[in-house]
């Protein structure tokens, strides 16, 4: 019994290397259809033996396998010609998957003696080591027929495919091994997309192919740890194995799109990484115990109180609730760190300009250390209300308003406001922010495009912001105030007001930071680049931005005349919050200070002549020091 797994493991790849072999040459169609036969044959004859284990009855053996050799046969002398050979790899995928799940289901049936399911069938070792090998089979082969972009792909999702959690002692292991995997190969697909940004390429809708597969995988895993069972997570390997084996012998899409152009491809392309990022981050988190295993314990980890599916309202906080737990963990914002960090830093080294390098260093450094270490992992993460500079993102960021707290909260105001006086608001909203390093990246920094293309990014064009951005922003300031004055009345027992036992300050941060931003976010085809500056709903970007606007931050020149012969306006194209009217004001005044100007640089370091640059304390210190 020992030997016979093995016998049918070895005999099924003896076969499947001649059949993929003679698919992939093509030498001939009636060597093709002869190749195809064979395959069906191993189909039949594990589908037939495993029927009759289960039914302890040859007869099934026979009449399948008697039935496909009648009837295979017949199609294999009648057939003549293949005008499409994408079907043809099509259906030799199709066989040759479902032939390895019957092979699966027959070796765990010999094995166990009870009847195999899609879990039991594909989350074996025979099973998984078998496809592995075919797939490198079929990549080896047509390896010098692909390009660049679809090996690297085929290579990354092939490196994904040998971590089964049924394989494992331990589910912790292949996941952590699978999602580094992935995460590489998202940034992966980033950096191919942006490279093609310039032209409609195949690339991009074999990319979304591969990161929808990469979506239902975490999907997979996330439905594991809330209900025990793979089937989605089998699934989505499977789909994973025949995509690898048809596109290595297909070739790339031959549909040709390009992001920068379609703002419903680029919507496509955000989305899915977005939600294969948000499971990623969850099932993470399941690892690491942030979340608690199964649905009652998952409801149980989340952030906000759960509450009944009794009305509208109830649902809808409770979808904020399991949004914002996810997005707001720490495993997903590492993972988010990582992939937007690595593409942050490959636009970091395209820059010329050192102030501009200098700022996006700070930038992923600011994120490693006031996002990640100093909150989750740093001996202060327990005393960080306390704390001036402490409270990233202004009140909420660290739960209610109280005494206790007060030198932290007013503090954190205190310094970033002297800071955004000195150096503008770039210190959040370029540096110690989180949107920056989302923003900033090779890929997402090329879908400023849309600044001047979608319908609402022109509106928000220019520094001049309209009347209902200002409205907005006021608002929101006035809401937040109000809210901050409740909770500390709260605190001193002046006045009971909550929503759903949750303090209203920080409800407002937990839905603002961890809900509303990402909806921007993932619209960037739709609203432009930094929308979070662009409609004035930041409430701490705001209060800094304002700060900035009566500081001493603005972008000079050097001569006006060379805005005034200019023929490219650079800065203006390069402006990622969509401020074109920059070089007006240059030749009229020769500086540029706007409510809307956060400091990115990227009109600083776009400028041909080298004419722009910063002006804040350090040169304001410079000219007194000259006088």
């Amino acid at each position: 019994m020992f030997l016979l797994p093995i016998i049918i493991t070895v005999t099924m790849l003896l076969v499947m290397f001649y059949v993929i072999y003679e698919v992939e040459k093509w030498r001939s169609t009636r060597r093709v259809l002869l190749a195809l036969y064979v395959e069906g044959m191993m189909l039949t004859m594990n589908i037939g033996a495993y029927l009759y284990l289960i039914n302890n009855n040859p007869f099934y053996f026979l009449i399948t396998n008697s039935a496909y050799m009648i009837f295979g046969l017949y199609a294999l002398l009648n057939v003549k010609e293949v005008k499409r050979r994408q079907v043809v790899f099509g259906v030799f995928t199709l066989i040759m998957v479902i032939s390895e799940m019957a092979m699966g289901a027959l070796i765990y049936t010999l094995q166990i003696s009870i009847p195999a399911n899609i879990d039991t069938s594909v989350g074996n070792l025979y099973f998984v080591s078998v496809m592995i090998i075919e797939m490198a089979f079929t990549l080896i082969l047509s390896f010098r027929n692909l390009d660049k972009t679809l090996r690297n792909y085929l290579i990354g999702l092939l490196l994904l495919m040998p971590w089964f959690p049924q394989v494992f002692p331990s589910v912790n292991l292949p996941i952590w091994l699978s999602a580094i995997i992935m995460i590489g190969d998202t940034i992966l697909i980033y950096d191919s997309l942006y490279t093609q940004r310039l032209r409609a390429s195949q690339e991009t809708f074999t990319a979304i192919e591969l990161t929808s597969i990469f979506t239902l995988m975490m999907i997979g895993e996330f439905v594991f740890f809330l209900y025990n069972t793979l089937l989605v997570f089998d699934i989505s390997m499977i789909i994973g194995m025949m995509w690898f084996v048809y596109r290595a012998l297909a070739g790339p899409n031959p549909r040709k799109g390009n992001y920068a152009r379609n703002p419903l491809l680029a919507f496509t392309i955000i989305f899915l990484t977005f939600i294969m990022e948000f499971f990623m981050g969850g099932v993470l988190d399941f690892v690491e115990g942030v979340f608690s295993p199964r649905v009652s314990g998952f409801l149980s980890s989340l952030t906000l109180p759960w509450q009944p599916f009794t009305n509208p309202i109830n649902v809808l906080w409770d979808f904020i609730d399991i949004v914002g737990s996810v997005l707001g963990s720490i495993w997903f914002l590492i993972m988010m760190g990582i992939e937007m960090g690595f593409l942050a830093f490959k636009k970091m080294l395209e820059m010329r300009v050192k102030e501009v390098k200098v700022r996006m260093g700070l930038m992923i450094l600011a994120y490693a250390l006031y996002t990640i270490y100093i909150p989750m992992f740093s001996p202060l993460s327990d005393h960080l209300p306390y704390i001036p500079y402490m409270w990233s993102m202004g009140i909420g960021t660290l739960g209610g308003v109280s005494n206790s707290v007060l030198l932290g909260l007013i503090g954190t105001y205190v310094i970033y406001a002297v800071l955004s006086f000195l150096f503008g608001s770039r210190n959040l909203c370029a540096v110690t922010c989180t949107a920056p390093l989302m923003y900033q990246g090779t890929f997402y920094d090329s879908l400023k495009v849309y600044n001047r293309t979608s319908k609402v990014g022109r509106k928000l064009m220019t520094s001049r912001r309209p009347d209902w951005v200002k409205v907005i922003t006021l608002s929101v300031s006035i809401v937040v105030l109000i809210a901050a004055i409740i909770s500390y009345l709260n605190s001193l027992g002046i006045i009971s007001f909550t929503i759903f036992s949750t303090d209203i300050t920080f409800l407002i941060y937990f839905v603002w930071f961890d809900v509303i931003w990402y909806l921007l976010f993932i619209s960037i085809p739709f609203l432009g680049t930094f929308a979070c500056v662009t409609t004035g709903y930041c409430y701490w970007g705001v209060f800094n931005q304002a700060v900035s606007s009566v500081g001493l931050f603005r972008l000079k020149v050097k001569d006006p005349m060379i805005c005034v012969n200019c023929k490219t306006v650079d800065c203006a194209f390069a402006c990622p919050v969509g401020i074109t009217d920059m070089r007006g004001w240059f030749i009229k005044k020769g500086e540029f200070k706007s409510f809307k100007c956060v400091g990115i640089g990227e009109c600083v370091n776009a400028c041909p002549y080298d004419n722009i640059y910063f002006y804040d304390v350090r040169q304001w210190i410079k000219e007194r020091f000259k006088h």
